[in-house]
Formats: structure tokens, sequence, C-alpha cells
């Protein structure tokens, strides 16, 4: 029998479709809420997954790593929190098109780009993958090192309002990102290491209770000045219009296409994860969008586009890091690593001998992954109408629940370790003070999260280059792709740089 009809068999059957179902909608709810992310689901459905075929086991995975990744846009549109480092980007447009009551067509949006983003890395994992695998197999320390430097000079885009400020906020990042231990020493890099090598910090601060905190908590903090102040009031939510028009969604066009290729491609570079992508789609579409005589809203003002790019980005480094997963046996990212851990555990050996042996299994995949992405459209828009009630919640009760549920995020990531959750908590509630205080002073938050993600991975990668070429410095200039890299850097700072003087000299 043919093997994709094998494969095609082996998913559509109401047991699987109904697996991929019940993975989806935990997905979704998982996604939804601060901290828990796709590892965390996908993870927690592992022992379920054992019990199951091999094709049918994949496919419940599969349907909770869309869900979730999906799920996150919901708490970005409408409370202005991420549900995952993956929605950070959405955060911006998103939040303001709830404040000028367009929830629905943001929310509505986001789940039709994302399943643009999940289907259009489908097709590249099916007729790419190995070329793709090995395009990336040339990303050495030097390239990704470049890559992150690509990601640090997003800095100057988002702080275009207030340079100096967004360049302080991202050193601040930058410097939390260098609390714990050396990578290549592992001696304590922070003050009186006697005193702090008992306690969690000596691990770092972890990136999910920081966001959670700058922008979770911050925001409740400062509603919770407001609720005292009389001066909050819910936003005028009109669920009228879900579906962006045809004509809309054509005129995004170019956003779609590079979003979906910056997503697949960075989540096929191992290290990198979605969180690079959806930065790297949002700046791409707001220079698209800033052009003179583009018809297209201004990113970056409320506009769709906005929430486009960094949805159909995220949604395709779902596919884009399945490619070295099951080409290579190399995870993209986390989630897919608890993915290659399952197949490992069943006895399946990614790599030439997959493709070789056993086709029906990676026909399944692909099957799995387009009936998940289907789910996720589906299950979303049906949605749509009833997720924006939370906000007809009262200031009083929702902001002290968002506190509650933010602090319980944190707590959840350690899980058995108590007083490293405990920890993560006091992280989160502090740097929530702390960006309180930055939002009422007008600094951006974003520069603070690039700084925080970026900052380990340049430093490691580029120690990691120079130790390879023997103290070489000049070693990043040998390698075409870093070289390209670092010119898209310059660029992207010139560039910025003419904007904003352009800007002031008409304004």
């Amino acid at each position: 029998m043919n093997d994709a009809l094998v494969g095609f068999l082996q998913i559509f059957n109401v047991q699987t479709i109904l697996w991929i179902a019940m993975g989806e909608v935990l997905g979704i709810i998982l996604g939804a809420l601060p901290g828990l992310t796709a590892t965390m689901g996908i993870a927690l459905m592992l022992p379920i997954s054992f019990q199951l075929s091999d094709a049918t086991g994949m496919a419940l995975l599969l349907g909770v790593y869309c869900g979730a990744v999906s799920g996150a846009s919901i708490p970005a549109i409408l409370l202005g929190i991420p549900g995952n480092p993956n929605a950070i980007a959405t955060v911006y447009d998103g939040q303001r098109m709830t404040k000028r009551g367009l929830a629905g067509q943001a929310l509505g949006g986001a789940v039709i780009a994302s399943f643009i983003g999940g289907i259009g890395s489908l097709l590249l994992l099916m007729l790419f993958s190995p070329l793709i695998a090995q395009f990336t197999l040339m990303f050495g320390p030097a390239e990704k090192a470049s890559l992150a430097l690509v990601g640090l000079t997003i800095i100057a885009s988002v702080s275009s309002r207030n340079l100096a400020k967004g360049i302080l906020t991202g050193a601040f990042g930058l410097t939390i990102s260098l609390i714990g231990t050396d990578p290549f020493t592992n001696s304590p890099r922070i003050p009186f290491p006697g005193i702090f090598e008992k306690t969690p910090l000596i691990s770092g601060i972890h990136l999910i209770p920081a966001l959670i905190g700058l922008f979770g908590i911050s925001q409740a903090l400062l509603d919770v000045e407001r609720i005292k102040s009389g001066n909050i009031a819910p936003p005028q939510v009109k669920i009228e219009k879900i579906f962006p028009s045809l004509k809309k969604i054509a005129s995004m066009w170019r956003i779609i296409v590079e979003s979906t290729g910056i997503g697949a491609l960075i989540g096929a570079i191992p290290g990198t994860g979605a969180s690079i992508a959806v930065f790297l789609s949002y700046e791409r579409a707001k220079k698209i969008t800033s052009r003179p005589g583009s018809k297209l809203e201004r990113v970056g003002s409320g506009a769709l586009e906005g929430v486009f790019a960094p949805e159909v980005a995220n949604n395709a480094v779902t596919g884009g890091a399945l490619i070295p997963a099951l080409s290579l046996g190399i995870p993209g990212d986390a989630a897919t690593s608890v993915l290659l851990g399952a197949l490992l555990i069943k006895g399946v050996v990614p790599g030439y001998q997959l493709f070789s042996q056993n086709m029906p299994l990676v026909y399944s995949i692909f099957f799995a992954l387009l009936i998940s992405n289907i789910f996720m459209l589906t299950f979303q828009l049906l949605g749509v109408r009833m997720f924006p009630k939370v906000l007809g919640i009262p200031a009083p009760v929702l902001v002290p629940s968002i506190i509650i549920l933010s602090l319980i995020g944190s707590y959840a990531i350690q899980g058995q370790a108590i007083l490293a959750a405990v920890f993560d908590m006091g992280v989160a509630l502090f740097l929530g003070i702390i960006g309180y205080f930055l939002k009422k002073g007008d600094y951006p938050i974003a520069p603070i999260v690039l700084g925080l993600i970026l900052g380990g991975m340049f430093e490691e990668n580029f120690r990691r280059a120079v130790k390879l070429a023997r103290g070489n410095y000049l070693v990043f200039f040998t390698r075409p792709i870093a070289v390209a890299f670092i010119i898209l850097a310059i660029l992207s700072v010139l560039m910025t740089y003419l904007r904003n003087r352009k800007s002031l000299v008409q304004g």
C-alpha cells in the first residue's frame, strides 16, 4: 500500500481525530494562561501518548503544540500579557486594537494569521525539509551570534520614540541575562557567591517569570492605581467583524510571505526559538508599512498588519522546528525536543532511517499537523466572541485574578522544585514592580525582553566562535552568512536612525 495512504489512514480515523481535538483544546487553554507553555503541555501529555500508537501519540502531542502556540495571542491581545514568549510582539498592535474596540478583529485576524503560518510552514516541511535542514547545518556559533546581533538591533526600532530610554532598558535586559554562572567555566558571576550559590539565583533569571512580571504584573499594578483613582473603565469591545476581508489579506501578501519564511527558517535553526522570529517579522512588517505610498496601515498604530506579522511567524516556527527534528534528529526548540524525546522512547530514530524505513509515520505527522491547524482555526474562531467577555469582568475582580494567575504561572514552571518555584514568583513580582515604575516613566519594556532573550545567546555563541578560531575576532568576517547578518544589523540601525531624523525634521 502507498506510504502516504497508510499515513492518511493512521490519522483520519475517529480515535486519532478525537485525540488531536483534545490536545488542541488543552493547548489553547495552556497557551492562554500566562507562564504555561507548549513545552509544558507536551510534557504533561507524554504519559498518555506512550499508551497510544506511534502516529496517534504524535498527533496528540502536535495538537497540544499548535494549540498552545496559537492560544498565547488571546491574553496578549485582550490584556497586554503574552501567554508565552512567542506572543510578545503581538502585544503592541493587538492591545491597541482592543483599546480601540477592535478586539474581535484582532483575535480573528490572529487566528487566521496563525493558520496561514502553520499551513505555510507545513508545506515547507513537506517539500524542502532535507534542503532546509542541510542549510541550517551551516549555522555555527559565528552565524548564531550574528543572528542574535540582528535581533538586538531591533531595540532601536521598538524604541523609536525615545532611543535613549530604549537603549537603557535594553542594557538592563542584557545585564540580567548575564546573572548566574559563566557558560564555559561554570563559575558564579554574581557578587557574594558564597551566599547566592545556595539560592536559585545561581542558575540565572528565567524568561517566563521575567515576562510575566514585566508585562502582566506591571500592568496589573498600573490598573490597581487607576482603580484607586476611579480612572479605569472596561474597553468597549465590539464583536461585529471577525474575518478580515480577502482584499485585506491579499494586500498583506508580502508580510505573510516574509513572515512565513522568517518563522520557518528561524524555527529550523536549533537554539534560536520563536521569540527572535516574531520580533524579526514584526520589524520587517514595520518597514514595509512605513514606506512612502504604502496602502497598508502602519504597524505600531494598532493595525491588523502588526498582529498578522508576528502570528504568521509564530506559527510558521512549528513546522520549521520539525524540519531538523525529523531530518537530522536535532530539535529546533524546547517543544520539539520533547517531541523528539517521545519518538526516541517509542524506538523511532529520526534522520535518514526515519525517511527511508518509516515513511508512513512521516506522512502521518504531516497529516496530523494539517488537522491540528484546522482544529486550531475552528476552535479559536468559535471562541472569538466569548474571549473578549473577560474584559467585562469588573476591574476590582479581574486585576487581582490576573496577579494570582501570573504568580501561579511563575510557580508552575519549576514543577516540584518548591524553593526554585517560590523564587520564580519573587522574580516575577520584583520585575513587575520595576516594570510598573518603568511604564510610569514611559520607558519601553520590549528592549528588556529582547536583551534577556538574546543576551545569553549572543555571548555564548560569540565566545564559542572566537575560541574555535583560536582568539581570532575576525572570524565573523570570514563566514558569508555571518557577514550578511552583520550588514543587515548595520542597515537596520542606519535606516531606523534616518527614519527618526526625517520624522524630527518634518515635525
